[in-house]
C-alpha cells in the first residue's frame, strides 16, 4: 500500500465517518452501546504514547468503522441505508487502493477503536541540506495481534520484491520497509538507497494495554515513536497542556485533536530549516489547540479549548444569550447564507489582533482580506469603522440572483463614535467625487453613496448612478448595505422573516452555550457556489471529501469565554 493511500484513507475517513455516523444518528431514540447521546465514548487516544512532545498535529478516531455503520444502518430510514453502506464502502477502499488486501479478510478482523494521525515531526533527520522532511505517524489499533502480523506480512509480500523489504529489530520490536535502489547516474545527489513506507507492530506489552499497528513515511520516525514510549517524558501523553486540555473537554467524543500552532505554522509555512534550535525556541512561547467531536441528535457538536503561553490571556466580551440572540439580527434576511454577530468589534479586534501579531501564519490569515477591502474601497477600515462599533454588530451576506457576488450588509448599534464615523466615510466618499443622495424606500429615509457613470444603450449615451454603499438609521442600530435591494431585503426582513427567527438559525445555535460571544454561522447547501468561486481549490477539498461535504447542512461557531490562559470555543456542524 503506498502511504499515500493510508492517509488518504484516514483523511476522508475522518470527515466521512463523522458525517454519515452523524447523519443516521438524527434518528437516535434510546441509549446506544457508544453513549451517542451524550456525544460518545470518554476515553483518551492511547496512540499519544508514540508521538513526541511536541508533535505539530495528532488527531484520532475512537470508534470502529464498522460500528458506526452498523449503528448507521440500525437508525437510518429504510430509503438511507443502501446510501450509508455505499459511502462505507468507498472509504474501505480508499484504504486498501493499490495494497492487495481485501478489508473483510484483511482488516475487520484485527482493527480496533482507535486510528489516530499524527505530523509527528517538521523534520525527522534535522538536516537542512535536504529540505525539511515531515515525518508522518498512523497508529491504528489492533484487537487481535496475530491477525494483524498475517496482514501485514501479506501487504509486504504483495508490496515488495527481492532486496528492497529490509526487517530489523528495533528495541524489541520489529521493523519492515522498503528501500528502493536508486540509480546513480541520474540522481547522483542522492543516496543509494531511499526507505519510504515503514512498519511495525507494538503489542499490547509494550503500551499498557493496547496494541498498535504503526505506519510511518520513514523508519527515522518509527525509532522515534518507539523511543518516545520508553522514555515517557518524551510523548504527548505525558504533555502539561495536553493533559489540561483532556480534563477542560469532558463530554463524550468520537474524535480528539491536540495541535501544536507554533510547530503547525513551520510545518504549513514550508520552511526549509526548521533545525533543533529552532524547535528549542519554540517551546517557550507554544499555543496550542485542542478539540473533541461529540454526536448530537442534529449533527456535531465540536469543542475547543486555546492554550496560551503561560501569563498570557484573550479575554473576550460576553453577552448572555436568554430566549433570543443577538437583537441586530432581526434585520438580517432569512436567505443569508454567512453572517459574523457579536458585540464590541473595537475591543474583539484590538485583542485579537494583537495575539497574532507574532505568528506570521495567523497574521496573513486575519489581517490579508482586510488589507484587500481596504485598496477596493479606499478607508482604513480598522480605524475608520472597527474602532467606532463598541455595542452589537452583525456583518452578512445576501445573494445576489443577478450577479456572481453576493450582497454584503453591515448592522451596527449606534453610538457617538459611529455617527462620527459615518460622518468621516461621507468626507471619504466626497474625496473620491461620489455623490451623497438622500432618498425614500418604504417610507424609510436612506442615504447613497453614488457615482455618476456613462454607457452607451442603442447609440445614445445613457447616465447611470453606480451606488458604492447605502445607509439607513433603523430602530437603535445604523445599516449599511452593497446595494438598494439588499437595503430593502434588511427593511423587510421583520415582515418576510429574518435569520433570528429562521428556524434553521435556531437549530444551528440550539446545542451551543448561550453565554457567548456571538456566532460565526455558515449555511453551507445556500453559499457552497458562492465559496467554490471565491476558492479554486475548494473543489478538489470536496472531491477527497465528498461524503462530508454531501452532508453538510451549516456550520455554527461561537466563543464561549476562558480563564487565564485557556480560551474555549464551540461549533456545531448541522447535518442532513
Amino acid at each position: 500500500m503506498k502511504l499515500r493511500s493510508f492517509f488518504s484513507f484516514l483523511i476522508v475517513s475522518i470527515i466521512a465517518l463523522l458525517a454519515v455516523g452523524a447523519g443516521a444518528f438524527y434518528w437516535l431514540k434510546d441509549p446506544t452501546p457508544l453513549n451517542l447521546l451524550q456525544g460518545g465514548s470518554t476515553r483518551v487516544p492511547a496512540a499519544t504514547i508514540f508521538i513526541p512532545k511536541n508533535a505539530p498535529m495528532m488527531l484520532s478516531i475512537l470508534e470502529n468503522p464498522d460500528k458506526l455503520e452498523a449503528l448507521g444502518q440500525k437508525f437510518a430510514p429504510a430509503q438511507e441505508k443502501g446510501k450509508i453502506h455505499s459511502e462505507f464502502n468507498q472509504i474501505k477502499k480508499s484504504f486498501l487502493v493499490n495494497s492487495g488486501l481485501n478489508y473483510s479478510r484483511d482488516i475487520q478482523p484485527w482493527i480496533g477503536n482507535e486510528v489516530t494521525l499524527a505530523i509527528a515531526e517538521n523534520d525527522f533527520d534535522y538536516d537542512s541540506s535536504n529540505g525539511q522532511q515531515i515525518g508522518l505517524l498512523l497508529a491504528v489499533e489492533s484487537d487481535n495481534i496475530e491477525r494483524s502480523r498475517e496482514c501485514i506480512e501479506r501487504f509486504w509480500q504483495k508490496s515488495v520484491t527481492g532486496k528492497e523489504l529490509v526487517s530489523v529489530q528495533y528495541k524489541g520490536v520489529k521493523l519492515m520497509y522498503r528501500q528502493k535502489q536508486i540509480d546513480r547516474n541520474i540522481t547522483p545527489l542522492f543516496s543509494e538507497i531511499s526507505p519510504t513506507l515503514a512498519t511495525a507492530i507494538v503489542p499490547s506489552g509494550s503500551t499498557n494495554q493496547h496494541s498498535f499497528v504503526l505506519f510511518a513515511n520513514h523508519p527515522k520516525v518509527l525509532r522515534e515513536a518507539i523511543n518516545n514510549v520508553q522514555a515517557a517524558n518524551l510523548n504527548l501523553s505525558n504533555n502539561y497542556q495536553y493533559q489540561q486540555a483532556l480534563q477542560q473537554l469532558k463530554n463524550g467524543r468520537i474524535a480528539v485533536a491536540f495541535v501544536n500552532l507554533s510547530e503547525l505554522n513551520q510545518t504549513i509555512g514550508g520552511q526549509k530549516e526548521i533545525g533543533r534550535q529552532v524547535k528549542e525556541s519554540l517551546k517557550n512561547s507554544t499555543t496550542n489547540l485542542a478539540f473533541t467531536i461529540g454526536v448530537k441528535p442534529l449533527g456535531l457538536l465540536a469543542e475547543s479549548i486555546l492554550l496560551l503561553p503561560e501569563g498570557q490571556d484573550l479575554p473576550l466580551p460576553l453577552v448572555m444569550l436568554e430566549s433570543a440572540p443577538i437583537k441586530a439580527l432581526n434585520y438580517i434576511p432569512a436567505a443569508s447564507p454567512f453572517v459574523a454577530a457579536s458585540v464590541d468589534l473595537n475591543h474583539l479586534w484590538d485583542r485579537i489582533s494583537a495575539k497574532v501579531a507574532g505568528n506570521n501564519f495567523l497574521s496573513k490569515l486575519l489581517n490579508q482580506p482586510i488589507a484587500d477591502l481596504q485598496v477596493n474601497w479606499g478607508i482604513d477600515l480598522v480605524k475608520d469603522i472597527f474602532k467606532s462599533v463598541h455595542g452589537e454588530y452583525v456583518l452578512a451576506l445576501l445573494p445576489h440572483p443577478d450577479r456572481a457576488l453576493p450582497d454584503w450588509i453591515f448592522v451596527a448599534e449606534k453610538s457617538p463614535d459611529l455617527t462620527k464615523a459615518i460622518a468621516h466615510l461621507d468626507e471619504i466618499a466626497a474625496s473620491q467625487n461620489y455623490s451623497i443622495g438622500n432618498f425614500s424606500l418604504d417610507n424609510q429615509q436612506i442615504s447613497a453613496w453614488t457615482k455618476l457613470t456613462t454607457s452607451t444603450n442603442f447609440n445614445r449615451q445613457v447616465i447611470k448612478a453606480e451606488a458604492r454603499g447605502v445607509r439607513a438609521t433603523v430602530g437603535n442600530y445604523e445599516v449599511f448595505t452593497s446595494s438598494v435591494e439588499a437595503m430593502d431585503a434588511v427593511l423587510k426582513a421583520s415582515e418576510l422573516g429574518s435569520l433570528a427567527g429562521n428556524s434553521e438559525f435556531q437549530n444551528a445555535i440550539a446545542f451551543l452555550p448561550q453565554l457567548n460571544n456571538g456566532y460565526l454561522y455558515l449555511d453551507w447547501q445556500s453559499s457552497r457556489e458562492i465559496w467554490e468561486r471565491g476558492i479554486p481549490f475548494l473543489r478538489l477539498i470536496e472531491l477527497s471529501g465528498k461524503p462530508f461535504f454531501d452532508h453538510w447542512r451549516s456550520l455554527t461557531l461561537t466563543s464561549t469565554g476562558g480563564d487565564a490562559g485557556i480560551q474555549r470555543a464551540s461549533m456545531f456542524i448541522r447535518l442532513n
